[in-house]
């Protein structure tokens, strides 16, 4: 198993990201994980629940994840390759469904929404998060250039239909035209506010700025040149040695339940 993968799991883990959701979850549970990607939240999940299902579109994306089950004997987790448009599961099958950063991605969020809630048992929760680009705070040495950095990735995202940066506003109502109960919207701040987190974050940052789809769809749309991108990934590198560094983002979300009667 990668190094990579193993920092992933303790950067990107259910305690942290799943915590809105955690408090209503039981030993006993099955639960999906819908979007699940690189599946590090899967794993988290796993360690409080009965079974876990991560589904995504690509099985490269959880890869990795299914070889850390096998290598630490961890039996109480699947990875599917599907589409939540047409989950492989029957109504009512799930006590619970996580869906953390993958509703931005889809073009038809509340037609997912429909389908997950179909998988989840009468009574049963969901629990979903959205990154927030309104909410983003950063501060440091050559903030304005930082910025156009994430000003580029939200553009090419609407460009080339691949994210909503703005979708995460929007729980509260989708959910509720899904039909779910007693929806809940909060938000929550993610920090990076010490000199570790803050040279962690610059430096992958640093590196995205010469990421292959970034750099091709920056060019391809006109909006950042190979000397932008090389100048934008030098100045995240100088920030994440700044004590002046400090950056927040703002993540979204909502919980909703399945009406405990046919909707």
């Amino acid at each position: 198993m990668s190094r990579t993968f193993d920092a992933s799991l303790k950067a990107r883990n259910a305690a942290d990201y799943a915590d809105f959701l955690l408090p209503h979850l039981d030993d006993d549970f099955r639960v999906l994980d819908a979007g699940c990607g690189t599946g590090t939240i899967t794993l988290g999940l796993a360690e409080t629940v009965g079974h876990v299902v991560g589904v995504d579109s690509s099985g490269e994306e959880f890869a990795d994840a299914q070889r850390y089950a096998a290598d630490h004997n961890i039996e109480n987790v699947e990875f599917r390759v599907g589409s939540v448009y047409a989950l492989d599961f029957p109504d009512d099958h799930f006590e619970a469904s996580l869906c953390h950063s993958m509703l931005e991605t889809l073009a038809y969020p509340l037609d997912g929404l429909i389908e997950i809630k179909r998988t989840l048992k009468p009574g049963g929760v969901l629990g979903v998060a959205c990154v927030e680009y309104g909410g983003l705070i950063l501060t440091g040495p050559n903030d304005q250039l930082l910025r156009r950095f994430y000003d580029i990735r939200e553009r090419v995202w609407q460009l080339e239909n691949a994210a909503d940066p703005y979708r995460g506003r929007l729980l509260r109502g989708l959910l509720e035209r899904a039909g779910f109960d007693r929806v809940v919207a909060t938000s929550k701040y993610f920090c990076y506010g010490t000199g570790e987190a803050v040279k962690s974050f610059g430096q992958a940052r640093a590196e995205d700025c010469s990421d292959d789809w970034y750099e091709r769809s920056a060019g391809k749309h006109g909006l950042a040149s190979a000397s932008d991108l090389d100048a934008m990934s030098r100045a995240w590198l100088e920030w994440s040695e700044s004590p002046d560094a400090y950056l927040a983002f703002a993540w979204c979300r909502a919980l909703g339940q399945k009406p405990s009667y046919k909707s």
